[in-house]
């Protein structure tokens, strides 16, 4: 190989390699700009939520349906109006990028999931998932928990974990969008659904009903 040929290829290795270092750095800026998740939010963090993208599914491709019937709070759900929300593209933290809820509304979302722990056998205690927001969990016979849903405080989405059948409801009316590690890893169920933050109180009601589905 000439001097010249190998001059070439070796700035083009080097040339790729900067690319390469430069789009990482990129990616894990955005990735740590969301916030805190499930994961360390620092370069093994962002190493680990990487590699989870490789399994990642698409956000509307229906999973198992499941047995049962839909919830009755769900049989009269509108569409949600207008278009959907961008969302990012990492799995942990699985967030909205567009379309935020004000703090007021946040607030009084996450009122309204504290509402429900009043409930019997219903209480709030740490999300087991995003390991830092409080969720409502159910709580069984022989202390047996199950996570029902939590609100990102960030920008007032939601995860909730349905039935797989209610889940499909939820995601072809544009509420939300399939986890897209959901029956794939992290012991996430097929149901497990992002729910898009709400832009008015008529939004938050119906987020309730969809809250009320999962809590059933």
């Amino acid at each position: 190989m000439s001097t010249t040929r190998r001059t070439g290829v070796a700035g083009a290795v080097v040339g790729a390699a900067a690319a390469g270092i430069g789009w990482a750095a990129r990616d894990y800026r955005r990735w740590k700009a969301l916030g805190p998740g499930g994961v360390p939010a620092n370069p093994v963090g962002w190493l680990a939520v990487s590699g989870m993208r490789l399994r990642a599914r698409e956000p509307y491709t229906w999973r198992q349906a499941g047995s049962g019937d839909v919830d009755r709070a769900l049989l009269t759900l509108p569409p949600r109006a207008g278009e959907r929300p961008e969302v990012g593209p990492y799995p942990v933290p699985h967030r909205v990028l567009t379309q935020h809820a004000d703090q007021a509304q946040v607030a009084a979302l996450q009122d309204v999931v504290e509402e429900f722990a009043g409930r019997e056998g219903l209480e709030m205690r740490t999300s087991g998932w995003e390991k830092h927001h409080p969720a409502l969990w159910r709580v069984g016979e022989g202390g047996r928990t199950a996570e029902i849903g939590h609100v990102h405080p960030g920008d007032g989405s939601m995860h909730v974990a349905l039935s797989p059948l209610d889940a499909r409801v939820v995601v072809a009316r544009r509420w939300g969008e399939f986890h897209p590690l959901a029956g794939v890893m992290l012991g996430l169920p097929e149901g497990y659904v992002l729910l898009y933050s709400p832009r008015n109180e008529t939004e938050i009601g119906h987020l309730r009903s969809i809250l009320e589905a999962a809590a059933r």
